[in-house]
């Protein structure tokens, strides 16, 4: 006979399958919606915006995610920029830095604050007689130990074979070419070198003198996966990226909206809204989507404002894909 802390059991998972089954139908009634949203824009219109008639944007590409900043600075990450220079300031003197793993969510400004140091510092050391090398590799794009090896030694400025090489010969070459002189090296998106083999490229690197690593990526996971040998040798600095705050995101959106919409199309109002959804989905790309999607619905419509039931609309569009 069923005892009543059984019965209680079972109506609880009852109750979570229900709850279940429901989030399932709103996750499906949502993105039902959201297509429609973007079925319902307007052919005529958007044809003649891409003919340049448009009266909304001036250039939305400044509203693409994948689009570069308008100023080299990162907006918001002054005190990133203030402590990779603080880990980094022995290098120019021709002494290692301090390794960094530098790790958060996608749309942080991760990548845009280490490139902006990096550059910088190879700016302040030309002419100077100093002698440092800085490399960037994106590891997402390499794929590979081997060829992530390849883009630095040719950021060396070595002209090597994309094959035919074998790796011993590629470790030879990056000693003889930067030999021993001071380097930072950046691998972004590092959890597919991690992931694959590891750490042998990463080890091999780091037991190298005078060579300061910064790793690049999303999950904090990446790093204690390492065995315990490559994390004592490495010994890296955490370095935590926050997602923006609100005021953060509103002075990066409102620098991009000012060249991606003509004068007047979006206020402060619309700003203040897509940082809300900034800080919400902790994603500086997500309030670029934003401005962007409801700008289109506008120009679908005939309008030359957009306002706050284009960016609730907008809003309903891209949820689902967040």
């Amino acid at each position: 006979m069923p005892t009543l802390a059984s019965a209680r059991k079972d109506v609880e998972e009852t109750r979570g399958r229900l709850r279940e089954v429901q989030r399932k139908m709103e996750e499906q009634e949502a993105r039902g919606e959201a297509s429609q949203i973007f079925k319902s824009i307007s052919t005529e219109s958007s044809s003649s915006s891409e003919s340049g008639g448009s009266k909304i944007f001036a250039d939305r590409r400044w509203l693409q995610p994948t689009s570069e900043p308008p100023t080299p600075f990162p907006n918001g990450r002054e005190v990133y920029v203030s402590t990779l220079n603080n880990l980094l300031a022995p290098a120019p003197s021709g002494d290692a830095g301090k390794n960094v793993y530098a790790v958060g969510p996608p749309g942080t400004g991760k990548t845009l604050t280490i490139r902006y140091v990096l550059d910088t510092l190879k700016e302040h050391v030309k002419g100077t007689g100093i002698s440092v090398h800085v490399a960037y590799v994106n590891a997402g794009r390499t794929r590979s130990p081997y060829f992530t090896l390849l883009e630095i030694v040719r950021s060396l400025g070595l002209n090597v074979p994309s094959s035919g090489w074998q790796f011993s010969r590629l470790k030879e070459e990056f000693e003889k070419q930067r030999g021993g002189k001071a380097c930072i090296i950046a691998i972004d998106e590092a959890d597919t070198l991690l992931l694959k083999v590891r750490e042998p490229l990463l080890y091999y690197l780091n037991r190298q003198e005078n060579i300061t690593l910064i790793l690049i990526t999303n999950r904090w996971d990446d790093l204690t996966a390492l065995p315990a040998r490559a994390r004592s040798t490495l010994q890296a600095a955490p370095l935590i990226f926050q997602p923006y705050t609100a005021p953060e995101a509103v002075r990066i959106l409102k620098e991009r909206a000012q060249l991606a919409f003509k004068v007047g199309v979006a206020d402060d109002q619309a700003l203040d809204y897509a940082a809300a959804l900034v800080a919400e989905a902790h994603d500086i790309r997500v309030g670029f989507n934003l401005l962007l999607t409801a700008g289109i619905l506008a120009e679908s419509q005939g309008r030359v404002k957009v306002d706050l039931v284009d960016l609730k609309r907008a809003e309903r569009a891209i949820r689902p894909t967040l």
